[in-house]
């Protein structure tokens, strides 16, 4: 009895070790405690971020007697496609997508590139003043944009660029476009982190400020023009206050027309051949908003898709520095 009593502890001492190192880890490697920790609270967060989204998709694809019906909940009674295909109608696409599209690209590399001009020459240059510079910067971005909004209207008005594209492109490659300062101070602190030396090298090669910006600093500051682009095309897609001033309803993006999605969706339903009355499901309800709000984040979800490798991998070489 005592043999088989010692020999049950040297199995024991023999398989504790691997035992505690599968759960909770050695110091080259995490426990599968520690892994299932992790994973569980990622799991929660991401549920809190995807649940709005897939209530909306699932909201989409019922008709209104699926939204009035108290048993169904998130799986429609059938794959009910009429409420996308009349938010379509409702917002003029896939036109309003053209328009959008080059209204938001145009601003975006307007201020991409006076971001990366002024981000570049308050890091790399010593000028009277540069302190003064950098606290105008500060200012703008601190205080509320609303206050900015009448006297930006004023020159507008008097440079001739209400109710064109110029009122949002021309702003972006003054440096003054939305979310201008900071992008500026992303590329300032990217252009920081540049080895001077590389600089140094190229002004010896007799390289002037404008070809070193161009072939040395641009190269190594990918990362930032990705940041910006992402950011800066996902806020003036959205942009919806200052264009509907600045452009005076001569052109229309999705995220416009979506304001007014009932007011077209009433349009659509007149025109239509249809009877309106024999069928509840050409009333307006929150499956068409919900169906209008999908078509509009549509292309900046792709363009996430696209990008997001490309992106992460910018967010993650922020932290290194240079010399």
């Amino acid at each position: 009895m005592s043999d088989i009593v010692m020999r049950i502890k040297r199995h024991i001492q023999v398989y504790q070790p691997p035992m505690k190192k599968f759960l909770f880890g050695m110091q080259i490697s995490d426990g599968m405690v520690y892994k299932a920790a992790t994973y569980l609270v990622l799991t929660i967060f991401g549920f809190i971020f995807l649940y709005p989204l897939l209530y909306m998709l699932s909201t989409s694809l019922m008709s209104n007697l699926d939204l009035v019906d108290n048993t169904v909940e998130w799986l429609p009674t059938s794959l009910y496609t009429f409420n996308y295909e009349a938010t379509w109608k409702a917002l003029k696409m896939p036109g309003s997508y053209v328009t959008t599209i080059l209204l938001a690209g145009a601003s975006t590399l307007s201020v991409i590139l006076s971001s990366a001009l002024v981000g570049y020459g308050l890091a790399r240059f010593h000028f009277p003043g540069k302190k003064l510079v950098f606290a105008l910067l500060l200012f703008t971005f601190i205080v509320p944009k609303a206050l900015f909004f009448i006297p930006k209207f004023q020159i507008f008005m008097q440079l001739g660029l209400k109710g064109n594209l110029g009122a949002l492109v021309v702003p972006a490659l003054t440096g003054q476009g939305e979310q201008a300062a900071l992008f500026i101070l992303i590329f300032y602190q990217f252009f920081r982190m540049i080895p001077k030396v590389l600089e140094e090298a190229a002004c010896i090669d007799g390289a002037g400020a404008i070809r070193t910006f161009w072939n040395i600093a641009i190269p190594m500051v990918g990362p930032a023009f990705i940041i910006v682009g992402v950011y800066g095309f996902s806020i003036y897609w959205n942009e919806t206050f200052l264009t509907s001033f600045y452009l005076d309803g001569k052109i229309q993006t999705v995220p416009m027309l979506l304001g007014n999605l009932q007011e077209s969706f009433g349009g659509v339903v007149a025109a239509s051949k249809k009877e309106v009355g024999n069928n509840p499901n050409w009333s307006f309800s929150e499956a068409k908003a919900f169906a209008g709000t999908i078509l509009s984040i549509a292309p900046l979800a792709i363009l996430y898709l696209i990008v997001q490798r490309w992106f992460v991998q910018s967010i993650d070489k922020t932290g290194i520095t240079g010399e």
